[in-house]
């Protein structure tokens, strides 16, 4: 039976989802970054009311992105409002994901510390120059658990906090561009054909309801074709527009 602080917190969740307007996605790709926002046209549509790609300043040090917070500080004034939420979605330059794999009879204590150690060897940096997040599968599989972890330099995760605090919006999540690439797909009305030939910004994203595979308006692409146009997409500007519009939508879904 649900407890009553699960409920709550579920209820929460669902309140604060519905509450959103308008989110924000940012991504980078080579010398571009593609930042998207989208508002929400209806209980279970966006939109993309923004998209645009902002090239890194010519000379610039890749590494301090200060550049792209007035471009974000005049977006937002644009959109109206202030304090905007910006999801950022990263390639493995910044952001990277994997599985340990540790005896299930270690205690659970010592799970953050095994996770620090491997992001640390994936990363190549000491062991307290990380940050990072983790989740254990459910139960164990042949006396192992599995743990899937997310990891991030901490140099960067300072970096992405400075230029977006200096802009006036707050980082709300970080995330490989994987996911986010997914997560846009699979919500894009129309699907892979709209992938492959709509313009991004005319795009439009259902939000399905819990349970609903595929909700009106919304293609039933195999996983196969899914997976095939994302491969085909993901390195172009499309795939860099798609990624940050996957981000933003993790405000919802």
């Amino acid at each position: 039976m649900q407890s009553l602080a699960q409920s709550l917190a579920q209820g929460w969740r669902h309140w604060a989802a519905h509450s959103v307007s308008q989110a924000w996605g940012l991504a980078p790709q080579g010398v571009v970054w593609s930042l998207v926002g989208l508002t929400r046209q209806s209980p279970t549509l966006v939109r993309v009311n923004t998209s645009q790609s902002m090239p890194i300043p010519g000379g610039h040090d890749p590494d301090d992105l200060s550049w792209l917070s007035p471009k974000l500080r005049h977006n937002g004034r644009l959109q109206g409002g202030f304090a905007h939420r910006l999801n950022l979605a990263l390639t493995p330059t910044y952001v990277q994901e994997g599985v340990i794999v540790l005896p299930a009879s270690l205690p659970e204590e010592d799970w953050p510390f095994e996770v620090q150690l491997e992001v640390a060897r994936v990363f190549q940096v000491a062991h307290d120059a990380v940050s990072f997040d983790f989740e254990a599968d459910a139960a164990p599989h042949d006396s192992v658990r599995r743990i899937h972890w997310i990891g991030c330099a901490q140099v960067h995760m300072a970096a992405f906090k400075n230029f977006t605090r200096a802009a006036g919006w707050r980082l709300a999540a970080v995330e490989p561009e994987g996911q986010a690439a997914e997560r846009g797909a699979r919500a894009l009305q129309g699907g892979v054909a709209s992938l492959l030939t709509q313009a991004p910004q005319d795009w439009q994203f259902h939000l399905s309801p819990r349970g609903q595979a595929h909700p009106e308006g919304v293609s039933s692409d195999s996983e196969a074709t899914l997976l095939e146009a994302l491969g085909r997409v993901l390195n172009t500007p499309t795939g860099a527009r798609l990624v940050a519009s996957g981000a933003a939508l993790k405000a919802w879904l």
